[in-house]
This record gives C-alpha cells, sequence and structure tokens, in this order.
C-alpha cells in the first residue's frame, strides 16, 4: 500500500487537513484549555489528521499565490471558530449555571482561579464544568466533533468555506437555547433559594428580634447544597441530550458552509 504523503500534491493536501484539524483542536474546550502543554496539543492536532487522511477526498485546486494563501488561511480559521464556538457555548452554560447556583447561595464571593479557562469562577462553576467534561468522555461525545471533522471534507474542501447567512442565525439561536439550558440547569436551586429568602423576609417581618443575617447565610447554603445534589443526580441524561442537539447544529452548520 503506498504511503499517502509521496508527491507535493498530497504534501499540500495533508497540510490543509492539519490546519483545519489545528484550528478546531485549539478552540475546542479541555483540548484547547490553557494548562494543557502545546506539544500535546500540536501531536493531537497530528494524529487526528494523520488518522483522516483516508476518508477525505483529494483536494481540489489549491492556493498559488500569497493572497489566495491567507484567504485560505482566514477561511479555515472561521470555519474551525464557528464548529468550535457552538462547543464551547454549551460548556460556557453549564459553567453560567454555576454562577447562577453560586449567586443564590451567597458564594459569588467565593472565586478561584479556573486553570482551564484561566479566569475566576466559582467553586460550583468548576465543578459542573469537570462534570460535564466527564459526562461528555463516558458518551463519546469527543466522537461527534471527529465525525464532523471528517465529514467536513466531504462537505467542504480546504479553501472552500462560504457562509450562507442562515449560518450566524443557527448560532444566535444556539446562543440563546444554551442560555435557557443555564437557566433550566439551575432552575431548582433558583426556586428553592427564592422561597427561602421570601419566606426568611416574611420573619423578618414579623419577628423583628431575629438576626436574619446570621441565619440567612447557613440556610441558604445548606437549601442550595441539598438541591445541588439532587440537580446532580438527573444531570446526566440532561446533558447528553443537550450534547446530541450540539451534534445536530454542527452538522447542521456544515450543511450550509
Amino acid at each position: 500500500m503506498p504511503f499517502p504523503l509521496e508527491s507535493i500534491e498530497q504534501i499540500q493536501g495533508f497540510f490543509w487537513i492539519l490546519v483545519r484539524v489545528s484550528i478546531l483542536v485549539a478552540m475546542l474546550p479541555f483540548f484547547g484549555a490553557k494548562g494543557l502543554p502545546m506539544l500535546w496539543k500540536a501531536g493531537l492536532s497530528v494524529v487526528l489528521a494523520v488518522v483522516l487522511i483516508p476518508v477525505v477526498p483529494p483536494p481540489g485546486p489549491l492556493p498559488s499565490t500569497l493572497p489566495e494563501l491567507v484567504l485560505g488561511l482566514i477561511s479555515e480559521a472561521l470555519l474551525g471558530f464557528i464548529l468550535a464556538f457552538v462547543a464551547r457555548l454549551v460548556f460556557a452554560a453549564i459553567q453560567l449555571a454555576g454562577q447562577f447556583m453560586a449567586f443564590q447561595m451567597g458564594f459569588a464571593m467565593a472565586r478561584v482561579m479556573d486553570p482551564v479557562t484561566g479566569v475566576q469562577s466559582t467553586t460550583l462553576s468548576q465543578f459542573l464544568y469537570l462534570f460535564a467534561i466527564l459526562i461528555f468522555f463516558s458518551i463519546n461525545g469527543h466522537h461527534i466533533f471527529i465525525r464532523a471533522l471528517a465529514e467536513s471534507f466531504q462537505m467542504i474542501p480546504p479553501n472552500g468555506f462560504h457562509a450562507d447567512p442562515r449560518v450566524w442565525e443557527i448560532v444566535i439561536r444556539a446562543s440563546a437555547k444554551m442560555f435557557l439550558v443555564a437557566l433550566k440547569i439551575a432552575a431548582p436551586i433558583i426556586i428553592a433559594l427564592f422561597l427561602s429568602n421570601l419566606c426568611l423576609g416574611i420573619v423578618a417581618k414579623t419577628v423583628p428580634q431575629v438576626n436574619i443575617l446570621m441565619i440567612g447565610f447557613p440556610v441558604n447554603i445548606g437549601l442550595g447544597l441539598i438541591f445541588f445534589g439532587l440537580t446532580i443526580g438527573i444531570l446526566p441524561p440532561f446533558l447528553e441530550a443537550v450534547f446530541a442537539s450540539m451534534g445536530r447544529i454542527l452538522f447542521q452548520l456544515l450543511r450550509l458552509m
């Protein structure tokens, strides 16, 4: 069996495969985390590019001038950015749900540095993010991106990216949908703590001698942790459905590009 990188044309085709794969890997959640060494990201990109060579059709006319090369790199970067942005929306929604929970429980000021994103976030956001990553890999969610990469070369050859106006509509709708996902995840705690604060307000009006500030913090934290534990138990099937919806959006975007 001949080696697939024997001619200049094949090497150029591999280069464009590597460009698309590298951009997507660098922007994806977890794989593109700041804590991962650059050597690991580069190695993963090369391995995925080599694996995809047999399933990628022969490339058409490749750029021959510098302006065409620059435009090709920009188009590949834009393609990878759109796909990675949709993936990041899901995990951003999960982190946003953690922010909602932490704010209601009084943990908003207890922030720590997140090594994945490089910004400060609450402990609940980090816990939910890591929990979602475990669920994502346990259901082979990373196969969605590998399959999307393979099919992207079937639908969009190198330098063949042309964004349909409907692409941006889908991205905007996905952003709105991810905000609703965050609210659904945090809804049990938000509702429970809203009722708790309402009851504490009634107690403060009827019994002014009670120090509501000293009572309210432990009550809200205790109720929040109880409902957080109940939420974790029903979260895996919900996240599985969210990840499946993300996969459908990715392939819908590929068909329009």
